[in-house]
């Protein structure tokens, strides 16, 4: 697939705070790439910096070959859906949408037919003499994004395009942004903080903490393999046991034996990495079991999460119950539980 943006040894300095701090990627034509990081991670500067928004300390920006590095934000073919919306209120949801095409300048009946095709995508041609203030938190937000694309932007940058919608609505568009990316072939960038936002709708997801690149992959490698202990612990549940090394002998806090292939270059204090998900309730043909004393269980619909205190652990494990497994069994507090994963299933980092 051909690689529509490159990001090139990034760097923006906030006087000695680094922001930004020699991040290169390659985005590709008609991807969906998820830029994820905590509050201060630095996913938004350098979203403003891909807008031309903010300037870089060093490094460059290249559009399909070009520098755009220094380039004005309003003569890049790039374009930012902010959080806010920003939607004029008064005007009607077409005439939000064709503001950006008469500031070009373009022919009535173009704009009219562009406007009139971006509608009938977003589902909302109905609507189109409305007001925002007439419309949902989430028909606001199809309104912001037919405005980005219907300049046919060759990217589309999204920061937390999602983030004052309710978790339903979220969730549904979450798929509905995906569909339109689809439908458009527009390459999206989006920063969002919200981990399973990334892993539902990303191509790809880049990992930032503290404006540092810790994993560019696919949502399921990232999820299943990820490349530091801050990745694991940052997109979605992990249970995390300290274990001791000798040799290729690992044994956890209360003489369990631990089986895991060892990566090179780990030294003698590792933690043991298992989601929860991959834990089996006294599964006698795992290759690793802990015992423990069931502390609580919260009931999430879909499952049932347990957590188990394991001696001389600092935090209990929580293993997550499908719906059937909780019904057949009564999970109470302090009953002794023990819990079976394979050696396939742990991640070793260190300590």
């Amino acid at each position: 697939m051909t690689t529509l943006l490159s990001i090139r040894n990034v760097e923006k300095h906030f006087g000695r705070v680094r922001a930004v701090n020699g991040v290169s990627l390659d985005i590709r034509e008609n991807e969906f790439f998820a830029l994820l990081g905590s509050s201060g991670s630095g996913k938004t500067t350098l979203l403003r910096m891909l807008a031309g928004f903010e300037t870089l300390s060093a490094g460059q920006i290249l559009l399909n070959g070009r520098d755009i590095s220094n380039v004005a934000p309003n003569h890049r073919p790039v374009n930012l859906m902010f959080q806010s919306y920003a939607l004029f209120p008064h005007m009607s949801v077409a005439q939000n949408i064709a503001y950006g095409l008469e500031m070009e300048k373009l022919p009535r009946a173009e704009i009219r037919a562009r406007v009139d095709e971006i509608l009938s995508t977003i589902q909302l041609s109905a609507l189109a003499a409305r007001k925002p203030e007439q419309l949902s938190g989430g028909q606001r937000q199809r309104v912001a994004l037919a405005r980005a694309l219907v300049k046919r932007p060759q990217l589309l940058l999204l920061d937390e395009p999602l983030g004052a919608l309710d978790k339903k609505l979220r969730s549904e568009m979450q798929l509905e942004l995906k569909r339109i990316q689809h439908q458009f072939g527009i390459t999206f960038v989006i920063v969002t903080h919200d981990q399973e936002e990334a892993l539902v709708m990303a191509d790809r997801i880049a990992i930032l903490q503290h404006g540092e690149l810790v994993q560019c992959a696919p949502p399921r490698e990232v999820y299943e393999h990820p490349a530091t202990r801050f990745a694991a612990e940052f997109i979605g549940v992990m249970n995390f046991i300290p274990v001791q090394r000798d040799g290729a002998k690992l044994t956890a806090a209360d003489g369990s034996a631990i089986h895991a292939a060892i990566p090179e270059g780990l030294g003698a204090d590792i933690v043991a990495a298992v989601r929860p998900e991959r834990l089996r309730l006294d599964a006698e043909n795992c290759d690793n079991r802990l015992s423990g004393r069931i502390l609580a269980t919260a009931y999430h619909g879909l499952d049932l999460q347990v957590h188990v205190a394991i001696p001389a652990m600092a935090k209990p494990m929580v293993c997550r119950v499908t719906a059937d497994a909780a019904e057949a069994r009564d999970f109470k507090a302090d009953d002794i539980l023990t819990l079976g994963w394979n050696s396939a299933d742990t991640r070793l980092f260190a300590a």
